[in-house]
């Protein structure tokens, strides 16, 4: 396997199209699956153009990201393309359209579109949907419906910005927004890992009634109110004051092992109820979680060990970073992927995303992740 990374930030669409991907393709050879991303300040279509000019029949995966992650170095404005050849490399794409319509029967029919061109063999898949879409759990059920345990999942939500304006997908077939671009890959080997690095703090609470994103009840009071007093937010209703709170305190699910499955509160309602960035299930035990910027630190070094700790020599690097972990550390961000890179052998190519919501298959079925950082090495 051969793989080629470039980037470039000039502003210029067809000019940071075309140099990223002249970059990757000296390096990897004529590809056979190439990886794009773009932040938002670009014509995507002259984008995408630019890069199948240079590309050729390379099957093609991306999204519109708020951040680029490329060889260890974070870039809110550009192009990054990463290609990959080699003999016994297969890719195949698909881009399934309007998934807020109906999030599982979406999942389902985006699976079997994808068998209908690829077959079922075990392959890897990598997953980059729109999560302004309100049930991005629901998606990955249908597809794993119908894909089943022989498949790897792995991926982040797309988007522009925390209040999930208009975000794009893309493959070869195109660009959409509401959408889920998804490609199975074979013939490469994947490790992956996640981690978060958030704590407990505080007794148990239970969400006494929900229904997907919305929380209404958190021990049978108004949720804003249960969850404004035990974060610490003394004026429930202060919008502005909300977010800063919120971000610091997310909800952790418990999951297997002792660990945590990390929910972040977007925004209160009217009715006192509050919406999640991912659904909540009703009668679910949870407790309020909390981490300093060490903790988040180690939990990225941890887990990038784990994943490079292995006598095969990865060929690349993929990173899902929440874009909430860089809100939360700003500058000290370069720290985290400090951490990664401590892991890394020289020269492999590094590319990753501020995400909205992190994918990963670790637990045996796909699940939607949030304020987390999932580390795949290929080879």
């Amino acid at each position: 396997m051969r793989v080629g990374i470039g980037f470039s930030s000039t502003g210029h669409t067809v000019v940071d199209g075309r140099v990223a991907s002249e970059m990757a393709v000296q390096q990897s050879g004529k590809p056979v699956l190439t990886l794009l991303l773009t932040t938002t300040n670009y014509y995507l279509e002259n984008v995408l153009t630019a890069v199948k000019e240079v590309i050729g029949s390379s099957k093609l995966i991306g999204a519109c990201v708020p951040g680029i992650i490329a060889n260890l170095e974070l870039y809110e404005r550009g192009v990054c393309v990463l290609t990959i050849s080699g003999e016994g490399i297969d890719a195949v794409t698909h881009l399934e359209k309007d998934i807020s319509r109906s999030s599982y029967r979406k999942g389902e029919e985006a699976g079997k579109a994808l068998l209908q061109k690829a077959g079922e063999s075990p392959g890897t898949l990598l997953l980059f949907p729109d999560t302004s879409t309100p049930n991005i759990s629901g998606l990955l059920r249908g597809l794993y419906n119908v894909m089943g345990p022989a498949f790897e999942f792995v991926g982040g939500g797309s988007g522009s910005s925390l209040d999930f304006e208009t975000a794009y997908q893309f493959t070869d077939a195109g660009i959409s927004s509401d959408a889920l671009a998804i490609a199975i890959i074979r013939g490469i080997n994947f490790r992956m890992g996640l981690g978060h690095g958030w704590k407990p703090v505080g007794e148990p609470l239970v969400v006494t009634r929900a229904q997907g994103r919305r929380v209404y009840e958190i021990d049978g009071l108004p949720a804003l109110e249960r969850y404004s007093a035990l974060i610490g937010l003394k004026d429930k209703n202060d919008e502005r004051a909300f977010p800063y709170y919120s971000i610091k305190y997310p909800l952790g699910l418990p999951a297997a092992g002792g660990d945590f499955i990390i929910r972040y509160a977007l925004k209160p309602g009217k009715d006192k109820s509050i919406l999640f960035a991912t659904e909540i299930p009703q009668n679910a035990v949870a407790t309020i979680m909390h981490a300093e910027t060490e903790d988040l630190v180690a939990a990225a070094a941890e887990i990038t060990h784990e994943v490079l700790d292995t006598p095969e020599h990865p060929k690349l690097i993929i990173i899902f970073d929440c874009i909430s972990r860089r809100l939360i550390m700003k500058e000290s961000f370069s720290r985290e992927l400090e951490a990664v890179g401590r892991n890394r052998k020289i020269n492999v190519p590094v590319i990753g995303m501020l995400s909205f919501g992190e994918i990963s298959s670790i637990a045996g079925v796909p699940l939607f992740y949030n304020k987390t950082i999932v580390v795949a090495a290929g080879w």
